[in-house]
């Protein structure tokens, strides 16, 4: 019987082992390898360069804007789905009896974000779109995805109005395992709502979801479907992001290199990111982060 046992856990791990080395593994390495080249499909061009894709990288004011684009997005999109996030956790959980408080916030979460970019998009064409019809009527003009600064600002309330729920979950489901005795001893000390978020719900809270947290942040780092659909990067690539411009040059430019010397190179952002960010919390929080 424990040989039985034995044999389909190891079955098991040799099989998880084989998915992650032909599906993560085996690409990456491939990128890497790639990455040393010059290697443009439509011009049969395969030549060794070494180092000189990650040289052009640090002159390629495409790459530096789209970078840009993706951690202001990524950094402002996340703070503010932090900060409602943690407000809509406190209202259902002030409200637990209530479903359909739960499920109205839950639906934006719940639909495809390349059909929900799709419909906004719609929503906001300055042609036939009901939001500018509706902002017509203020005489407010030119605050559309026509407009550089407010594509990407649309785009930002976008992600947050669809992301928020995430956070709000996470958030909902640690504030469920908080011993409701510590509330009440603060009320016996006449304490208030702020001693409770800042003494209690944010210390135990943040450190049970700080993994939840950064796999948010890096997701926002590396969104795609959004900006594709809604803005297709434009205007003036004001809404391109990185990610973006690697598929641009991988399936548009069909520069394989060159594509593979950007992968690698935000995956080490990435990793830095992901790095600075678990740091940040161990200041904030030493002795429940790990």
């Amino acid at each position: 019987m424990q040989e039985k046992k034995d044999f389909v856990i190891l079955s098991i791990n040799l099989i998880t082992i084989t998915l992650l080395f032909i599906f993560v593994v085996y690409p990456f390495m491939k990128i890497f390898v790639s990455s040393f080249y010059i290697e443009v499909i439509y011009l049969d061009l395969k030549r060794f360069v070494f180092l000189d894709n990650y040289y052009y990288i640090l002159t390629d004011q495409s790459y530096w804007n789209s970078l840009y684009n993706s951690l202001r997005f990524s950094l402002i999109s996340f703070v503010i789905e932090l900060v409602i996030g943690f407000l809509l956790a406190l209202l259902v959980w002030k409200n637990e009896n209530n479903k359909i408080l739960r499920i109205s916030i839950l639906l934006p979460w719940a639909l495809p974000t390349a059909i929900m970019a799709l419909s906004w998009r719609f929503m906001l064409n300055e042609q036939y779109g009901i939001i500018p019809k509706f902002f017509n009527f203020f005489n407010i003009e030119n605050i559309f995805l026509s407009n550089f600064v407010w594509a990407f600002i649309w785009m930002i309330l976008i992600d947050v109005w669809k992301t928020t729920p995430f956070i709000a979950i996470m958030f909902y489901s640690a504030l469920k395992g908080i011993n409701k005795e510590l509330f009440e001893a603060i009320d016996v000390e006449k304490g208030n709502w702020y001693h409770k978020i800042f003494w209690v719900i944010l210390p135990l809270c943040i450190p049970a979801i700080s993994t939840a947290l950064l796999f948010r942040l890096l997701y926002a780092m590396v969104v795609f479907d959004l900006p594709y659909v809604l803005t297709g990067g434009g205007p003036a690539n004001s809404t391109k992001t990185l990610p973006m411009y690697i598929y641009e040059n991988f399936f548009k430019y069909l520069d394989i290199g060159y594509a593979s010397s950007l992968t690698v190179v935000s995956i080490l952002v990435i990793f830095i990111i992901s790095i600075l960010f678990l740091e940040l919390l161990k200041r904030i929080y030493p002795y429940n982060i790990k």
